[in-house]
């Protein structure tokens, strides 16, 4: 097996996914009717360098070290020494000086940091798929020693063909040099990539290869500092065999789901359901109503529990600070009555963007948006929005955010949660970061399945041939409200979704932008992609206003030569002008009738421009005043791998599935 060094030898990781007919709500309004045609499997991987096994018990292979020193990340991993597929994980701690967090101990690896030295022991009892139950005990030796000054984070399991991701933290005191990663054992890493080859690289990206039965990758990553030292760390990842079938919904537009989904609480009269009809790599058919029905078909006042009775994670954590943010969040009472439209409520590691699926009635949650400690967040995968690339050749960007007291709300993760540092994230962040994408995704579902229809569904109906018979909402914007600009419409195609800019289009300036979009009908740049995203943006800027209290503020900013990102114009609070006034009531009112929009909309703040003498980042400050951390400047051509959010809709897109 060849070693890999990412310094040499891999490019950065641009656009890796085609864009075809949108699932975020636009799913077969724009795009082919068909998904392309399936591509053979790839052939599995040899594993010419294999792991070699802490210790074999009881049938069982665990990997890792059975030493460590305080504040260093370690994990193990297990799979069966007889090659048979595992179906069923639990680890759990036996015994030491202080309780671990185990926050995947269902999957077939496990990572955490250790802060206290001591003895511990940990237990490993696994299922595999002929019925065999089997477990293995683990001893770890943590010794009281200097911090390391390199952690990879995290050893955890991968489903082959998955998107994986690893992270090394350094010592933030010390300058770094360079950073060399190299595979050392296991079937080789497919399509490696790194976060960066103009600077350390502190993440590395590929794909788990293929493979015949469960298989342990090694990475090691080396920090070499301006002081002349450098530092080492390994890491597993636990490449797990599934069966995949590439003709199923999610395979076949190239997107492999971990195999570690479940339902949040096991004993849901919907659990089965969840776990076979919304998530997984074998779905070719679309679950009817009788099986899964929208929550909104059950009952039209759920309550928290109901909501919980729909949930598929990848992890526990996941879980636990959705349902905290039902009860807790200003929020929460809507989006339990928004819920009402959908089937089933997915939030994943392995999820990124977020979007809605017609196909399936869910809306799908990228993992990143719920976590509340550094150890939730070491279990993401941290690879950027696939389209953080797209329209890199035009000169301007259109930058967005949500301002709440002249501040970012939520504050901007890079500068408020530096990873390196493992700061807790506040509530408050927490909240910001799922209100907005809720409301956007909800509103999708809300389009497709609004309150008027519930009554008329049948248990024979599904949700992909009940749209297509139907349609939408936002199918009657372009004739009733359209937005008027050909220009921008154009724009976000390349933007957004993929296409070839012109030369034309390659010569705007900010002031071109400005005239096109601001006499226009429309809240946002992500609004012209198409009719069902206007219609998801309208509804989120308004609930995100009235409920919470935040404005969104929009920009136009030239990136060729303006190093400061002075903006050419922007504008907070655009939702409140009025002329986008009757297409808001008429979104507003088709989701949420019980609503008075024209009393809600009398009291909302008016539109303010924002000062075009100052960067983008300190025009967060409208007024006298003085931004925090006002040092720290955002950089747009960084700013979609660091908080997508601030770049890009929150939606990815899929194809619809063939009719059958």
């Amino acid at each position: 097996m060849a070693f890999i060094s990412i310094k040499r030898f891999v490019s950065v990781l641009g656009v890796s996914a085609l864009l075809v007919a949108c699932g975020g709500g636009s799913d077969g309004g724009t795009g082919p009717a068909s998904p392309a045609p399936t591509p053979p499997p790839p052939a599995p991987v040899p594993d010419e360098t294999p792991a070699s096994p802490l210790l074999t018990s009881n049938n069982l292979e665990i990997y890792g070290s059975a030493d460590a020193v305080t504040g260093e990340s370690v994990g193990f991993a297990v799979r069966s020494a007889d090659g048979a597929d595992i179906r069923r994980v639990e680890w759990s701690q036996l015994s030491g000086p202080a309780t671990v967090p185990l926050l995947a101990s269902h999957t077939q690896a496990i990572g955490f940091d250790v802060i206290d030295a001591g003895d511990y022991s940990f237990n490993v009892a696994v299922t595999t798929i002929t019925g065999a139950n089997r477990s293995a005990e683990i001893n770890l030796t943590v010794s009281q020693d200097t911090a390391p000054e390199a952690n990879i984070r995290l050893d955890h399991a991968a489903t082959e063909r998955g998107r994986v991701s690893l992270r090394v933290d350094g010592v933030g005191s010390k300058e770094i040099n360079s950073i060399d990663w190299v595979q050392i054992a296991g079937p080789d890493a497919q399509n490696v990539t790194a976060s960066d080859t103009d600077g350390p690289q502190y993440y590395i990206f590929f794909d788990a290869p293929a493979v015949t039965i469960d298989s342990p990758i090694v990475y090691e990553a080396t920090i070499n500092y301006s002081d002349q030292t450098s530092a080492t760390d390994t890491a597993i990842v636990m490449v797990r065999n599934d069966n995949i079938n590439d003709s199923a919904y999610f395979p076949n537009s190239d997107l492999i789901v971990t195999a570690d989904m479940f339902a949040y609480r096991s004993d849901s009269p919907y659990a089965d359901a969840l776990e076979s009809c919304i998530y997984n790599n074998q779905i070719t058919q679309t679950c009817r109503f009788s099986e899964l029905p929208l929550i909104g078909q059950q009952t039209e006042t759920p309550t928290v529990d109901d909501i919980m009775d729909r949930t598929l994670v990848s992890h526990a954590w996941m879980g636990e600070q959705f349902e905290n943010y039902l009860r807790t969040s200003a929020a929460g009472s809507d989006m339990v009555k928004l819920l009402r439209a959908t089937t089933a409520i997915v939030i994943s590691y392995d999820v990124r963007p977020s979007f809605y699926w017609t196909a399936t009635g869910a809306i799908y949650l990228d993992g990143n948006n719920f976590w509340r400690t550094p150890q939730q967040r070491d279990t993401l995968n941290d690879r950027p929005d696939f389209r953080s690339d797209l329209g890199r050749d035009l000169t301007f960007e259109m930058p967005w955010r949500y301002v709440k007291d002249n501040a970012y709300y939520p504050q901007l993760s890079s500068i408020a949660y530096p990873v390196a540092e493992r700061r807790s994230r506040s509530f408050e962040d927490l909240e910001a970061s799922i209100s907005w994408l809720m409301y956007h995704e909800l509103g999708h579902a809300n389009d497709f399945f609004p309150s008027s229809v519930w009554a008329d569904l049948q248990s024979n109906d599904d949700p992909l041939s009940y749209f297509r018979e139907n349609g939408t909402l936002s199918d009657t914007l372009p004739t009733s409200y359209p937005l008027l600009s050909a220009e921008m419409a154009a724009l976000a195609q390349v933007r957004f979704a993929g296409e070839t800019a012109t030369a034309t289009q390659r010569g705007y300036q900010g002031d071109d932008i400005e005239q096109f979009f601001t006499p226009d009908r429309s809240p946002s740049y992500y609004s012209y992609l198409n009719e069902r995203e206007d219609f998801a943006t309208l509804f989120e800027r308004f609930m995100m206003i009235y409920r919470l209290e935040a404005g969104a503020d929009v920009g136009i900013v030239e990136v060729v030569d303006n190093p400061e990102l002075i903006i050419t114009w922007g504008q907070r609070n655009r939702i409140n002008e009025p002329a986008l006034r009757d297409r808001l009531r008429f979104t507003v009112e088709s989701i949420l009738p019980e609503l008075d929009f024209d009393a809600i909309q009398t009291t909302l703040p008016e539109p303010e421009l924002l000062d075009s003498t100052k960067s983008w980042r300190d025009s967060v400050v409208i007024g006298q005043g003085v931004l925090n951390n006002s040092d720290a400047r955002e950089n747009i051509e960084d700013a979609a791998h660091l908080e997508p959010q601030f770049q890009l809709g929150p939606d990815k897109w899929l194809p619809l599935p063939d009719e059958n």
